[in-house]
């Protein structure tokens, strides 16, 4: 089987400054734990002056210490502790229709995902209201939903979750059987028989399927360590397995 494709139909993002353009394809990234992302923004002066500019690191919310970014020109890229760039000083001004070659550098945990958020802002040094901010968000998070290779029987099975014992996540995997789509839910109950979260409630094609559970409920709150049970309720079919929670 094959993993599902999200398609996200990538729309021109262009912050206008008074002397300049700042404009990126995109503003969300996503791929997997130690994926390292290499994105290039262009900065257009249309103004007819040449203009010296400063590219500056506002917002830098990184998940870990693994986890880094840096802000280049062209060949240049700077250590992750430089928040600002002096173009002007480093490559001279930019002029009019020229258009800076910048990019931003991340590098994530290889073993545990997350989600960065970081914003750019550039401003024209001889006018610092002329400027103009984006926001990136670079994630390794798991996707809600995934296929798996795993052997499909055409049957309704649950299958044990991996890794178990786990801390802080895990991952079910199930096979949807028969020839039609059919409500599924995917709940965590703990040892006293309450539920305490809900990874999964949708209708969905037969196939077979991998659903994270990140180790929290339905608040968003870290639930305790100890011994937890998860339930496949699909049209008539029911299963049990259990997992535990290592602190």
């Amino acid at each position: 089987m094959k993993k599902i494709v999200i398609i996200v139909l990538l729309f021109p993002i262009v912050i206008y400054g008074q002397s300049f353009t700042f404009h990126s394809d995109t503003l969300n990234f996503h791929g997997q734990p130690g994926d390292f992302f290499d994105h290039y923004v262009d900065i257009h002066n249309i103004s007819a002056q040449n203009l010296n500019i400063s590219i500056i690191r506002t917002q830098n919310d990184l998940p870990d210490g693994m986890w880094s970014s840096s802000i280049c020109a062209g060949l240049l890229c700077f250590p992750p502790e430089v928040d600002t760039i002096d173009y002007a000083f480093y490559f001279g001004p930019l002029l009019p229709d020229s258009i800076i070659d910048f990019h931003l550098q991340v590098f994530t945990n290889p073993t545990v995902p997350g989600t960065a958020v970081i914003t750019i802002k550039v401003e024209n040094q001889a006018n610092p209201s002329d400027t103009a901010a984006l926001t990136f968000t670079f994630s390794t998070m798991p996707n809600i939903i995934q296929y798996t290779r795993l052997l499909v029987t055409g049957t309704y099975q649950l299958l044990p979750n991996y890794p178990n014992p786990f801390n802080p996540e895990t991952t079910i995997p199930f096979e949807i059987g028969g020839f039609q789509s059919v409500p599924a839910r995917l709940s965590v109950y703990n040892v006293l028989g309450q539920q305490v979260a809900v990874p999964l409630n949708k209708v969905l094609a037969p196939g077979i399927y991998e659903v994270p559970w990140d180790g929290k409920d339905n608040s968003g709150e870290p639930v305790s360590s100890g011994l937890y049970f998860y339930e496949l309720s699909a049209g008539n079919f029911r299963m049990l397995g259990k997992m535990i929670l290592l602190e």
